[in-house]
């Protein structure tokens, strides 16, 4: 490539991973000076992009960079961020950047133990954490069997197939560690490169072949004599019963879907569709349009449906914090293409800075005292957000009075899941748009009628209304020791687990995004987590075969210490206080007034918890 392409590949890439890739490769004095790349001036910049051009026309090519030994690569970590990071956050970052082959996986102590006859894991889903658990499984060689409901995999992704659906983190980072440099072609993929993505993982990998698809997991049952689940699961032959000596449920907490219950359903002749059940020949051009809700779905899902519609009235169930991210729907230019294929490290390092923006997110959550007595609402980080958000939400909505007054939230940002503006804001401003902020009362024949009785005619409703993420593990049934029900074990405060995975009374059972799974605060992408967490599992039947055991379990001393240290650490976030609007979030059980979707843990400390095994709180028997 001549030095042209070469230079604009490098204007185009992350200027941050940029410099600590050529300081990895050159240990260059001038380039560890440099600042961050937003603290760059014109002359560092110049300095930066020039040497990084002359190294490539010399050293380009493909490859990847051994990792470092531990002392250097701290040392590159601190350069990368321009802060010393402690111990703690070291060894939960250190394999962000996936040098080696299969980062957060475990193996054998001392070699593969000869298995007792027939042991096999089951692996309830083939989305993104069921194919983490299957890989976990193929390294140690452990015989599995994935049961997928639908006949292909992706589990969430196989499902939604509505417009312009696509992922709201950038791909580098919504991604297994050990499939290197994916060729992305956008930079926040769209669902169909998802399928594609989890397809291609499930093949390559194995896992593919030792899944039964169309396979509807309907009730477990733990034998207490032999140590062994009995799965019944629901196929197209009729139901099929297997056993396993270890469950991992992969279900996901995105499986079932919310009913709307409006009064007049049964009235309203066309389509009421949940964008998890988007028909293939749903054909909106030129119709009237409702779309009812403006989480992640309905806002990713509004302009595309609004440049063909007739008209598109849009219903607010409560107001959002909507933000930009840069390269949303682009496509990856060739020159950074060209860049990831021939930059060694550029790709590893790429994914660290990435990742790298989600490293503070703690500083949003907690209560700043002496910045409220002087004004604020929550603490000077949180506030500045807000700013930035409100000013956004003016630029988009060009300044019209009547749309920021309905739009601009009351709460803090941070209370919710941050939602990706994919155009929202802009469509709102259409001619063929109107915002509609009334409840609604009920439908009719014709449309949908709101509290002040205005009845907007409408042919099909797009009710974006989200999922029952309080519903773990449902519908299935599972059946622990005494017979009891899981869902009758949840019954007296919502679901809980120990470290989101393990519940007592249930031996031999594993939950991948179990409840209070994925922190909030200084965590990570959520395939991490999905490799963590197989990697906490894995450790534990790893211990449990070794030793010649047949069941593992958390004890109910554990469980209730944690959950109830859990409970008090939720108490000082954001989400708890009226500043975060408990009222309106998901994230909460509002039944019993809890945190119930997220842990409450600093991210490196969760880490720590789901990797250090505290084996007092298990019975190996």
């Amino acid at each position: 490539m001549d030095s042209e392409f070469i230079r604009r590949a490098v204007e185009l890439a992350d200027l941050d991973a940029v410099r600590v890739a050529l300081f990895h490769h050159t240990d260059d004095p001038e380039i560890e000076a440099l600042p961050r790349a937003l603290e760059l001036d014109d002359d560092e910049r110049e300095l930066l992009i020039t040497k990084t051009v002359a190294w490539l026309e010399e050293n380009a090519g493909p490859g990847m960079p051994d990792e470092p030994p531990m002392p250097r690569l701290r040392q590159l970590m601190n350069l990368a961020t321009k802060e010393e990071m402690g111990d703690l956050e070291f060894e939960s970052r250190r394999d962000l950047m996936a040098f080696k082959s299969f980062p957060w996986t475990v193996d054998w102590t001392n070699g593969k133990p000869e298995l007792p006859e027939g042991f096999q894991v089951a692996i309830i889903g083939s989305g993104f954490s069921g194919l983490a658990a299957g890989i976990q499984m193929e390294l140690l060689g452990i015989p599995y069997v994935i049961l997928e409901r639908r006949s292909e995999p992706g589990g969430t992704w196989s499902r939604h197939r509505y417009p312009d659906i696509r992922v709201d983190t950038i791909s580098i980072t919504y991604e297994f560690a050990f499939e290197k440099n994916y060729p992305w072609p956008e930079y926040f993929g769209k669902g169909q490169l998802v399928r594609e993505y989890l397809l291609h993982i499930s093949r390559k990998y194995g896992m593919h072949d030792n899944t039964r698809f169309d396979h509807d997991l309907k009730r477990a049952t733990f034998d207490e004599v032999r140590d062994v689940w009995v799965l019944e699961a629901d196929t197209p032959d009729g139901i099929e019963t297997i056993e396993a000596n270890v469950v991992i449920n992969a279900v996901g907490a995105f499986a079932n879907q919310r009913t709307p219950n409006f009064e007049g359903l049964e009235d309203f002749p066309g389509p009421v569709i949940h964008p998890s059940q988007w028909p293939e020949d749903f054909d909106y051009r030129g119709r009237r349009i409702a779309v009812i809700g403006n989480g992640s779905t309905g806002v990713q899902l509004l302009s595309p449906v609004a440049e063909e519609a007739e008209e598109v009235y849009v219903f607010q169930r409560s107001k959002q914090w909507i933000s930009p991210r840069p390269k949303y729907g682009q496509p990856i230019e060739p020159e950074v293409r060209w860049l990831l294929d021939n930059f060694p490290g550029y790709w590893n390092w790429w994914r660290y800075m990435a990742i790298a923006a989600l490293f503070a997110t703690h500083n949003y959550l907690y209560a700043d005292e002496e910045w409220q007595a002087a004004g604020g609402h929550w603490n000077e980080m949180n506030d500045q957000l807000r700013d930035f958000l409100t000013n956004y939400i003016h630029e988009q909505t060009d300044n019209r009075p009547e749309l920021v007054e309905n739009l601009v939230p009351d709460y803090a940002p941070f209370s919710r899941r941050p939602v990706v503006d994919n155009g929202w804001y802009r469509a709102l401003t259409r001619d063929n748009v109107e915002l509609v902020t009334d409840p609604i009362a009920r439908l009719t024949p014709k449309g949908i009628e709101t509290d002040d009785g205005t009845v907007r005619e409408v042919d099909a409703i797009i009710t974006a209304i989200g999922f029952d993420v309080v519903q773990f593990l449902w519908p299935a049934d599972y059946f622990g020791r005494d017979g009891l029900n899981v869902h009758d074990f949840w019954s007296k405060d919502g679901p809980r687990a120990y470290l989101s995975m393990m519940v007592p009374k249930y031996p031999n059972m594993f939950m991948l995004y179990g409840p209070n799974s994925q922190p909030l605060s200084g965590g990570t992408g959520l395939p991490i987590w999905y490799q963590v967490w197989s990697g906490y599992a894995a450790q534990l039947i790893v211990k449990m075969l070794e030793e010649g055991k047949t069941s593992v379990e958390v004890t109910m001393d554990a469980y209730e210490r944690y959950n109830e240290a859990l409970d008090e650490e939720a108490s000082k976030l954001l989400l708890m206080h009226e500043e975060g609007a408990p009222d309106k979030n998901y994230y909460l059980n509002q039944t019993h007034n809890r945190l119930q979707m997220s842990a409450p843990w600093y991210g490196p400390e969760y880490h720590r918890l789901c990797t250090e095994v505290e084996w007092d709180d298990l019975q190996i028997t």
